[in-house]
């Protein structure tokens, strides 16, 4: 889709005044950073609000309240509840220049503590962090579905995205524990404590926090229900924070019935996506001066759609994929590579997959470089690995306005080799001789959307199962088929008493491959342990890399190796399409002493 008013490397008329006046729907104010000081029960609480002007200029980018541990703890209470804000609404496929056109929406959605995002948690390895969710939501309304595991929308818990610390529940503590029932997670009017150790060992990186209850994490998360968590190693920072800039960008669509809510499961599934949001902000400006490097984490918190960045005119580099390095140290981000990953190329880059597209739950590090010329400049969405299917649109969007004014400031962003070394220590590559070495067992997995005539479903389901979205419910598109994993050998989804779980023995090393069964690029996602991917479609890979959220080719595989270290417990493999998941694309895995 061609931009109005926009030319590849060419800055772009002002469009619009940032005025205070026209911003009062999107400023973070004083009151809200005053109520994050009292959720805050241990830790200390900044502000890093919007507002402050370059060269007149207001940056309207939300940023969120950050909160850094202390004496090696952060600890807040974490509120659930509605909350009501007007915004400004423009579906996606409208959203192709600058500004769009849009239209102001009362809206009545799930939060945490009524912000969006939810605030930043810093911390360093070895740091305790203390959540207590407090679900002040109201009862779960009844008979939104005829799928009774999709009559739980109010009900929640809480999953840390990424990070390698612990599922299990002790005592009253819980941590990274995911595995409630649909019925049985923190319902309205609960609480639950959570304790989780950060290993000594941990990595850097940025990693998130949302919701993961089977059946309602698509609604909560839609509605805006997530935070990021940074973790901090000054020692192997590929930055200084004293001179680069550092924000935190997730990128968010939203799904509104008419009224402006996302209640049941199938308005965050079937209802047209909005445009892009970022933090919260549609097409917001970003201010930088000429030549300035900031370093941008954008966190893709959509609930189905890719995120594929490009801002012309400016140096972008991709340093870090889930907060692990990229293994040649930079990918250059410009108009030409992220061709290389739209529907039509994505097959002939398969050394390069995913590129620098995030799919839905996974995160890329930036550094961003402005141009040394004065003007505007578009910060866009291209299109990524999508197919023909009509149901997967192809599209472009814009996503926010960059303003380059001010004074001149010489930064330089720095030498990829020598800043990134250091991060490979947390993660040694997984050889040959280790993978056999520690039981080398290998896993075939396939998931996807599948009839119920596939082969691999059962042709008989057991009495009183819910397998498939029947018609009538919601949602035709999805009757008639299951949204399930498995293996070749059988197919079935999370809430099925066929599901299977993958049993691992706690220290082995183990090689698995994950195909997709239909043609979306479905963003496998593992918990606790990261993935180190070796092959793609079957290629091996010159260089393998960390993540651990990964595109899966359409129709294509991925091939990676795991390192089942420290913790043994239960927890998940899943789709990150999260209504994908929501419907059965899950399952389980118990690792055992």
């Amino acid at each position: 889709m061609k931009l109005e008013g926009a030319m590849p490397h060419q800055p772009v008329e002002s469009a619009r005044d940032d005025t205070p006046a026209n911003l009062s729907e999107h400023v973070t104010d004083r009151r809200q950073f005053l109520r994050w000081g009292a959720f805050a029960t241990a830790g200390a609480v900044s502000s890093q609000l919007p507002g402050c002007a370059v060269g007149g200029t207001l940056d309207t980018l939300r940023e969120p309240m950050s909160l850094s541990s202390s004496n090696g703890v952060v600890s807040l209470d974490l509120v659930a509840d509605y909350v009501s804000e007007r915004i400004p609404l423009t579906l996606a496929p409208n959203a192709g220049t600058f500004p769009a056109a849009s239209t102001m929406v009362d809206t009545m959605l799930r939060r945490y503590a009524g912000s969006l995002p939810a605030p930043t948690l810093r911390c360093k390895a070895g740091d305790t962090i203390r959540i207590r969710l407090i679900n002040r939501l109201p009862p779960s309304p009844k008979g939104q579905s005829k799928l009774g595991f999709l009559n739980f929308q109010n009900g929640t818990n809480l999953h840390f995205h990424g990070l390698h610390v612990s599922p299990e529940k002790v005592g009253e503590l819980y941590g990274d524990y995911v595995v409630d029932s649909w019925d049985a997670g923190v319902m309205p009017g609960q609480q639950r404590q959570h304790e989780v150790l950060v290993p000594k060992g941990h990595p850097p990186g940025v990693f998130w926090y949302h919701p993961h209850l089977h059946g309602s994490s698509g609604g909560q998360v839609a509605s805006g229900m997530f935070g990021a968590i940074l973790i901090d190693d000054p020692a192997s920072s590929p930055f200084d924070p004293s001179v680069n800039r550092e924000r935190v960008i997730f990128v968010h669509k939203y799904n509104l019935n008419g009224t402006g809510r996302t209640d049941s499961f199938y308005d965050s599934a079937v209802t047209p996506p909005s445009a892009f949001f970022l933090n919260g902000s549609f097409q917001p400006t970003i201010v930088m001066r000429p030549g300035e490097v900031q370093v941008w984490h954008f966190i893709n918190s959509a609930t189905f759609y890719a995120f594929n960045p490009v801002l012309d005119g400016h140096t972008l580099l991709a340093y870090a994929r889930d907060g692990d390095p990229i293994p040649e140290g930079y990918r250059s981000i410009n108009a030409e590579t992220v061709k290389d990953f739209n529907a039509q190329n994505w097959p002939l880059n398969i050394q390069k997959w995913p590129g620098t597209f995030a799919s839905p739950g996974s995160r890329i590090s930036v550094f961003v470089k402005a141009s040394d010329k004065p003007g505007d400049y578009l910060l866009r969405s291209a299109q990524s690995p999508w197919t023909t299917n009509p149901n997967l649109p192809l599209y472009e969007e814009v996503v926010a306005r960059v303003r380059v004014e001010g004074d001149p400031l010489p930064h330089t962003i720095p030498t990829a080799p020598n800043t990134l070394q250091s991060r490979f220590n947390y993660f040694p590559p997984i050889t040959d001789q280790e993978l056999a070495s520690k039981g080398g067992t290998t896993r075939n997995l396939v998931l996807g959307v599948v009839p119920l005539s596939d082969a691999r479903i059962p042709k008989t389901i057991p009495q009183g199962e819910e397998w498939s979205v029947p018609a009538g419910d919601g949602a035709d598109g999805f009757a008639g088929v299951v949204f399930a994993a498995g293996d070749m050998a059988g197919m079935a989804p999370f809430q099925s008493s066929l599901m299977k779980t993958q049993t691992v023995k706690l220290g082995d090393v183990e090689e698995w491959t994950v195909s997709s069964a239909d043609s979306y690029p479905h963003p496998f996602h593992i918990h606790v342990n990261d993935s180190y991917v070796v092959k793609v479609n079957g290629e091996k890979l010159a260089r393998p890399y960390w993540a651990d959220t990964l595109a899966i080719p359409p129709r294509g595989s991925i091939t990676f190796r795991i390192r089942f270290e420290d913790f043994k417990g239960k927890f998940v493999w899943h789709c990150h399409a999260l209504d994908h998941e929501d419907l059965g694309m899950m399952q389980l895995v118990e690792v055992v002493a």
